[in-house]
């Protein structure tokens, strides 16, 4: 049986400041008692804004472009039993009345409560450093290959290929670029394939080659080209792998176990979102088994909506049966296709869709950033 304890010893520790770690942390920063701590550990100082990521990748050095994808962690987070620590976790320890966090500094932090919103874990170009200054380097390095190639290719065909792809054509409107993806149509049948099918259409019009029902298993470019496992070559000096990102739960199998994850590396909940053999620990975000795709807009909806109000109640009493539990979201996709284009879907009445011109108005043209600091209170 959980136990209950006095406030006085109360911690609770977010893992991860993205969307999701970082909702949770400003919601309960005002929902917990002042004695309650509240840690919230990134190995960065700062949220990126992976919407927005797809343009700093290609345009690294554009004005105020970096200081609105990489978010700082304000200093006003950091009051009274509130703060942020800039480190990674190695490991987790969850044994009956022994429970804590490891990290890589050597650190232990005790925690009442664990929330765990790693994220995921990306290929190139979107395997960020963990500062700043690393990240620009990276990405200068990588316009600068860009800028030398002549065929370019994006192994995969999700939304980040083909929002990549996008920027590309709108720096680079001449170069060769190909799209390879292994289904039939674009994306996933999360998705109607009329609408899959106008996304590959307003890709084409841009002059971007699209190999579809093809796999590539080798990414590095030779004599020029590269071979799909069927044999088919296409030309390419560039090779980027943007097939999508891994659950960064790694440290999280190796410390709670291999049986609190699936095969694909997410993490099993229960509907409350609580690990179902270790009820002080709650996971959410991009790493939990849940049949949905994932995003940041359900991420911050099950901090404010489900894991907080539980954290709270579980706080006041473990034993409570009193938890909020939660339910899929519908499905929604905005795809931009450079500044002035693009296309979204609403999985709305019949599935609503919006072509280029609501697209680039409502995302394109500024990638959700004017507006972003305020939604996620991270306002100096």
């Amino acid at each position: 049986m959980a136990e209950k304890s006095t406030s006085e010893e109360r911690t609770v520790i977010i893992v991860g400041a993205g969307f999701a770690g970082v909702a949770a942390f400003t919601q309960l920063s005002t929902s917990l008692d002042a004695d309650t701590k509240l840690i919230l550990i990134s190995p960065r100082p700062y949220l990126i804004h992976l919407p927005a990521a797809h343009r700093l990748v290609i345009t690294p050095d554009e004005p105020n472009l970096a200081d609105n994808v990489l978010i700082p962690l304000p200093s006003r987070l950091n009051q009274g039993n509130r703060k942020t620590v800039q480190a990674k976790v190695d490991s987790i320890t969850d044994e009956g009345t022994t429970r804590f966090v490891t990290l890589d500094n050597g650190e232990t932090i005790k925690y009442t409560v664990l929330i765990l919103a790693p994220g995921s874990k990306w290929e190139s170009p979107f395997d960020f450093p963990d500062t700043k200054e690393g990240t620009l380097e990276k990405l200068r390095e990588l316009h600068a290959r860009f800028e030398k190639s002549n065929d370019i290719v994006l192994v995969g065909g999700g939304a980040v290929s083909i929002e990549l792809s996008g920027e590309i054509k709108d720096e680079w409107p001449t170069k060769n670029l190909t799209v390879v993806h292994s289904r039939d149509l674009l994306l996933n049948d999360a998705y109607p394939e009329h609408w899959r099918s106008n996304v590959a259409e307003g890709l084409k019009k841009r002059g971007i080659n699209l190999v579809l029902g093809e796999r590539v298993d080798d990414v590095e470019p030779k004599d020029g080209k590269i071979s799909t496992r069927s044999g088919k070559v296409i030309p390419a000096d560039l090779v980027m792998a943007t097939r999508g990102p891994r659950p960064n739960t790694d440290f999280i199998s190796s410390s709670l176990g291999a049986n609190v994850v699936t095969d694909s590396g997410h993490i099993k909940v229960k509907p409350t979102l609580q690990l179902p053999s270790h009820p002080h620990v709650f996971a959410l975000g991009d790493i939990i088994d849940w049949d949905e795709q994932k995003s940041a807009r359900k991420g911050v909806n099950q901090a404010r909506t489900v894991v907080c109000p539980n954290v709270v109640a579980f706080l006041k009493d473990p034993t409570t049966n009193n938890m909020t539990t939660y339910s899929s979201m519908f499905e929604k996709l905005t795809l931009t296709n450079g500044r002035n284009g693009g296309t979204m879907y609403i999985g709305k009445l019949w599935g609503l869709t919006f072509g280029d011109w609501v697209t680039s108005r409502k995302a394109s043209k500024n990638l959700y950033m004017p507006g972003i600091r305020r939604q996620l209170r991270l306002n100096p």
